[in-house]
C-alpha cells in the first residue's frame, strides 16, 4: 500500500474508533508527516459525514426515548398543540385583518380623508362641494375619489323578481384610487359624473357570475335596479374587495354648492409619489383655508383635516379585541410552556444518573444540551404541526362565531408568515425546554447523581418547578380577573332597562326606489298603505316603520331652540334624528311623559312637529315644560335640506338608542311625513327603511303575510327578518364573545394552574417520602403532614397570587374599552379570584397531602 492510503486508512480508522468512543470527542492525531499534507483534501468531508452521523444518532436517541415515554410525549404534543394553535389561530385573524396588505398596488399610498376636531374627535365623511374643492386644490394628492358613507339595498329586478343587492355610488377616480381598473370594459368618466347623464353600472365579478352566469356579452346590456334602467360598462376584477360587500357601483352625480352643508361621502385619495401623510395633510390645511375664502358658509375654525392610511381606518374598530385576544393566548401558552416545562425538569431530575455518567464519560455541556435541543426539538415540531392543523380549521370557526365583521378583503389562509410564526414559537419553546433543564442537570454534582439514586434527591433543588408553578398562578389569576371584568361588564349590560319593550316584536328591513322616495310625502303616503296592511295581520297590535332601529346607528343633527341666543350653553346641541311612523312608541312601549305622540294628522303640510326625549328636557329646559318650544333643526345643511320650526309636542323616556353600552343620547323624533325631501332620499338610500310589529304573542307567523303584503304592494322583498330580541342580543354580540373567550381561557389556565401544582406537589410527596417516613416515626401525627403539606402548597400559590395581583393592577387598563359599569381594578373581583385560585390550589394540594398522610413509617424508612 502507497504511503498515501495507508495515512489516509489509519486516518478514517481513528475516526471511526472515535466515534465509537462513549466521550462524544472528536480528537484529531497529528498524520504522518509524508501523508499530511495530501490528507487535508479529505478531511472537511470526513468531518462532514462525522457530524451528519452524530445528528443521526441524536435523533434516533431522541426518538427511542420519547418512545419509551408515550404517556408524557402525547400528553405534551397535546397541550404544545392547543397552546400554538391558539396563538397562530388568533395571528391568523390579526394578520389577515391588521397586518396583511391590501389587495391593491402600492396600497400604502392610498389614504381616508377626515375631518378633525379640537378634542381628537373625527368624522369620517365630507360634502360633495369640499370634496370637489380638495380635488381640485390639492397638489400632493394624485387622485381623489368620494363615495357612498355605506352602500344602499337596491333591487335587481330580473323578469318577475327582486333579489336585494349592495350599491354603492362613487366618482369618476374611484377604481384609479384603488388602480384597479375593471377586468372587462370601463370604469366611470367625467361625462358620467354629470347631472341627469345616462345611467351606466359596473357590476361585481360575483353579480356577473351569480345573476348573469358569466355573460361575456355583458358590456352594453341593460339592468332594472329598483325602478331605474342602467347600462352595464364594466365587471370589476374579482380581487376587487373593500370593508364592506358591494355587487354594483354607479356614479356619484355631485356638484358644488356655496350652502352644502351634508356630510354624506367617504373620501380616499391616492398620494404622489415620494408623499407621505404627513405633508399631504400639511397640503390639505392650506387647501382648508383657501375654502374659507371660496365658500366661507362651509369654512368652520374649529374643522381641521387628518390623513389617515386607509387600512387602519377600515380596521381601527376591531383592534382592542383583536389585541386582546393575542394578549389572552400569549398568556395561555406562557402557562402551558410552563406546565410541559414542570413535567421536563421532573424527567430531568429522574434522568440525573444518565447525564452524569454521560458527564463522566467525557460528554461536554453542549453534547448534553445538544441531545436534548433534539428531543424537545421533535416534541415542539410535533406540537407546532398539530397547532397549525388546529388553526387551519379554528380560525374560520373562531370568526363565525365572533361578531367581528372582517372586511371583505381579509383572509384567514396560513400562508408562510402564520408559518413562519408557529416555526418562532416552536423554536422558542424548544430552546426553553432545553436550556433549564439543561442548567439544572448541571447544578447537580457527580458524585452526589452517580452514589445515590433519584428518589433520594432532595426537594429543595426543586426552585425551577416552584417558581414555574408561581408563574402559573399569577397568569392564571390575570387571565381570571380579565374573564371575571368582562362577565361581571356583561351582566350588568344585559340587566341595563333600554328604554323601551323587546318582547313580542318582529323586525325587519324594506328598500324603495328612488321614484317612490323621490318626496316625504310620497314616500309617507306608501309606509302608512303598508303600515295598516301590516296592522290588519291576525294578532298584530301595532306596527310602524322607522330610518334604523334601537341600538343601530342613526345620523345626528344640530338642533337649536327658538328664541335662544347662538351664546347660551343651553341653546341647542346635537340629537340622533329619527323619523317615525305614527304609531311608533305603541309598536316600542316607549312611555310618552308629557304631551302627545305622532297621530295621522300629522302629515306634509300640517304643522311642523317635533317629540324629544327626557335627555334633552332635563339638559336644555331646566325643569321647565317644553311643550309647545320649537327647535330648529339642521340649519345651514343647505338647499334642499331647510327644515322649519317645529313645535315640540311631547316628551318621551329614554331609549338606549346607540347601545346598551353607551350613555342615552339626545334624541329627536319627526313625523316621517314632514321631514325634507333630500333627508327622505337620503335615507331610503343607505339605510333604507325598518319595520317595528308588536304581537300579542311570539307564536304569531307575521313574517309570511308581510312578506305577501310588500310583495303584492312594493315589489320590496324583506330583509333582516329578526326579533327584536335578537337586534338588542347582537348589539351585545362583541361583549358576549370577548367574555366566552376569555372565560374559556381562565377556565383553562385555572385547569392548567391546579395541574400544574398537583405534579409540583406529587413529585416533592414521592421525594421526601422517607423524610416524611422519618417525622411520622419521630411522633409527627397524620395532620401534621397534611400541614406540612398543605402549607408548602398555600406558600406557592400565595407568592403567585401576590405577583398575580400586582400583574392584574398594571394592566387593567387594557380592558378600559371592553367594560361596562365596573371599575378595571375592581377590588371585589380581584379578591373573589385570588379566592377560587387559592381554593383550586389546595384542592390540587389535597390528594398528594393525603397520600403523603396515609404512608405507612416502616415503608417510608424503606423506601430508596
Amino acid at each position: 500500500m502507497c504511503p498515501e492510503k495507508e495515512a489516509r486508512s489509519v486516518q478514517i480508522a481513528e475516526i471511526k474508533m472515535l466515534y465509537s468512543d462513549s466521550s462524544w470527542h472528536l480528537r484529531c492525531s497529528k498524520l504522518p508527516g509524508q501523508a499530511h499534507r495530501s490528507s487535508i483534501t479529505v478531511w472537511p468531508s470526513i468531518v462532514w459525514r462525522v457530524r451528519m452521523n452524530f445528528l443521526k444518532q441524536d435523533l434516533w436517541q431522541a426518538i427511542r426515548q420519547l418512545r419509551n415515554n408515550r404517556g408524557f410525549t402525547l400528553a405534551a404534543v397535546i397541550t404544545l398543540a392547543l397552546g400554538i394553535g391558539a396563538n397562530v389561530t388568533v395571528f391568523l385573524v390579526m394578520y389577515g385583518v391588521l397586518l396583511r396588505p391590501l389587495p391593491f398596488p402600492h396600497s400604502e399610498q392610498i389614504v381616508r380623508l377626515e375631518r378633525l376636531y379640537p378634542q381628537g374627535e373625527t368624522a369620517p365623511a365630507y360634502s360633495g362641494t369640499k370634496f370637489l374643492f380638495m380635488r381640485r386644490a390639492s397638489r400632493t394628492l394624485d387622485s381623489v375619489a368620494a363615495y357612498d358613507y355605506i352602500p344602499a339595498t337596491v333591487n335587481l329586478v330580473q323578469g318577475g323578481d327582486a333579489v336585494p343587492i349592495k350599491a354603492l355610488r362613487a366618482t369618476s377616480d374611484f377604481f384609479k384610487v384603488f388602480q384597479m381598473q375593471p377586468r372587462i370594459g370601463r370604469g366611470f368618466s367625467a361625462q358620467d359624473m354629470v347631472p341627469n347623464a345616462p345611467g351606466v353600472v359596473v357590476i361585481s365579478d360575483a353579480l356577473w357570475r351569480q345573476r348573469f352566469g358569466a355573460d361575456p356579452g355583458i358590456l352594453g346590456r341593460a339592468i332594472t335596479l329598483g325602478s331605474q334602467k342602467y347600462t352595464v360598462v364594466g365587471v370589476a376584477r374579482p380581487e376587487f374587495r373593500l370593508d364592506e360587500k358591494t355587487d354594483v357601483w354607479a356614479p356619484l352625480q355631485i356638484s358644488e354648492a356655496a350652502d352644502d352643508q351634508s356630510n354624506n361621502y367617504n373620501v380616499v385619495a391616492r398620494l404622489k409619489p415620494d408623499v407621505t401623510p404627513a405633508q399631504a395633510q400639511d397640503d390639505l390645511r392650506r387647501v382648508l383655508l383657501e375654502l374659507k375664502s371660496t365658500y366661507p358658509m362651509l369654512w368652520s375654525k374649529n374643522e381641521a383635516v387628518r390623513v389617515l392610511n386607509y387600512q387602519d381606518s377600515l380596521v381601527g374598530n376591531v383592534r382592542p379585541a383583536l389585541r386582546m385576544l393575542m394578549g389572552a393566548v400569549l398568556l395561555l401558552l406562557v402557562i402551558v410552556a410552563a406546565n410541559i416545562l414542570s413535567l421536563l425538569l421532573t424527567r430531568a431530575i429522574a434522568r440525573r444518573r444518565e447525564m452524569s455518567l454521560r458527564a463522566a464519560l467525557g460528554a461536554t455541556g453542549w453534547r448534553i444540551l445538544r441531545q436534548l435541543l433534539v428531543e424537545n426539538a421533535i416534541l415542539c415540531i410535533a406540537g407546532g404541526i398539530a397547532g397549525l392543523v388546529l388553526a387551519q380549521f379554528g380560525a374560520p370557526a373562531l370568526m363565525h362565531l365572533s361578531p367581528i365583521e372582517l372586511p371583505t378583503f381579509a383572509s384567514l389562509d396560513i400562508s408562510g408568515t402564520a408559518i413562519a410564526f408557529a416555526a418562532a414559537l416552536t423554536i422558542a419553546c424548544a430552546v426553553i425546554f432545553s436550556v433549564v433543564p439543561a442548567f439544572e442537570t448541571r447544578r447537580t454534582q457527580l458524585n452526589e447523581s452517580l452514589r445515590v439514586n433519584a428518589t433520594q434527591i432532595a426537594s429543595s433543588r426543586n426552585l425551577a418547578q416552584r417558581a414555574l408553578v408561581v408563574s402559573e398562578v399569577a397568569v392564571s389569576l390575570v387571565l381570571i380577573a380579565g374573564a371575571a371584568l368582562l362577565l361581571t361588564s356583561f351582566w350588568k349590560l344585559m340587566h341595563t332597562a333600554p328604554g323601551f319593550s323587546a318582547e313580542n316584536v318582529l323586525t325587519f328591513k324594506s328598500s324603495f326606489s328612488a321614484d317612490e322616495a323621490a318626496t316625504s310625502a310620497q314616500l309617507s303616503r306608501r309606509l302608512n298603505d303598508l303600515t295598516a296592511r301590516l296592522e290588519a295581520i291576525p294578532g298584530v297590535r301595532s306596527a310602524a316603520e322607522v330610518s334604523n332601529l334601537p341600538t343601530q346607528i342613526v345620523p345626528d343633527l344640530f338642533f337649536a331652540i327658538a328664541g335662544r341666543s347662538k351664546g347660551r350653553s343651553d341653546a341647542g346641541g346635537d340629537g340622533k334624528y329619527i323619523p317615525i311612523t305614527a304609531h311608533y312608541f305603541n309598536a316600542l312601549s316607549i312611555p310618552v311623559i308629557a304631551g302627545r305622540a305622532f297621530t295621522d294628522s300629522d302629515r306634509s303640510g300640517s304643522t311642523p312637529v317635533i317629540i324629544i326625549n327626557q335627555e334633552i328636557a332635563r339638559a336644555l329646559f331646566n325643569g321647565e315644560s317644553p311643550i309647545g318650544q320649537h327647535l330648529m333643526v339642521g340649519q345651514g345643511m343647505g338647499a334642499g335640506f331647510e327644515d322649519p320650526a317645529r313645535e315640540i309636542v311631547g316628551v318621551v323616556g329614554d331609549v338606549k338608542q346607540t347601545g346598551l353600552d353607551q350613555p342615552v343620547p339626545s334624541i329627536l323624533y319627526l313625523p316621517a311625513a314632514q321631514i325634507p325631501d333630500k333627508l327622505t332620499q337620503m335615507g331610503n338610500g343607505l339605510l333604507g327603511e325598518s319595520w317595528i310589529v308588536r304581537m300579542n304573542s311570539a307564536n304569531i307567523d307575521v313574517a309570511t303575510p308581510a312578506r305577501r303584503i310588500f310583495m303584492d304592494n312594493a315589489q320590496a322583498p324583506l330583509l333582516n327578518v329578526a326579533p327584536l330580541s335578537e337586534v338588542v342580543s347582537a348589539s351585545v354580540a362583541q361583549q358576549r364573545f370577548n367574555m366566552i373567550l376569555l372565560s374559556g381561557f381562565g377556565l383553562l389556565s385555572l385547569l392548567l394552574g391546579a395541574a400544574g401544582l398537583y405534579g409540583v406537589l406529587s413529585y416533592m410527596v414521592a421525594r421526601q417520602t422517607k423524610e416524611i417516613g422519618v417525622r411520622m416515626a419521630i411522633g409527627a401525627q397524620r395532620g401534621d403532614i397534611l400541614r406540612m403539606i398543605l402549607r408548602e402548597a398555600g406558600l406557592l400559590v400565595g407568592v403567585g397570587l401576590m405577583l398575580g395581583v400586582a400583574a392584574s393592577l398594571a394592566g387593567a387598563q387594557v380592558l378600559q374599552s371592553l367594560i361596562f359599569g365596573v371599575a378595571p381594578r375592581d377590588p371585589a373581583i380581584l379578591a373573589a379570584g385570588c379566592g377560587l385560585l387559592l381554593m383550586t390550589g389546595l384542592f390540587a394540594a389535597w390528594w398528594p397531602a393525603r397520600r403523603a398522610a396515609s404512608t405507612e413509617p416502616m415503608e417510608a424508612l424503606r423506601a430508596e
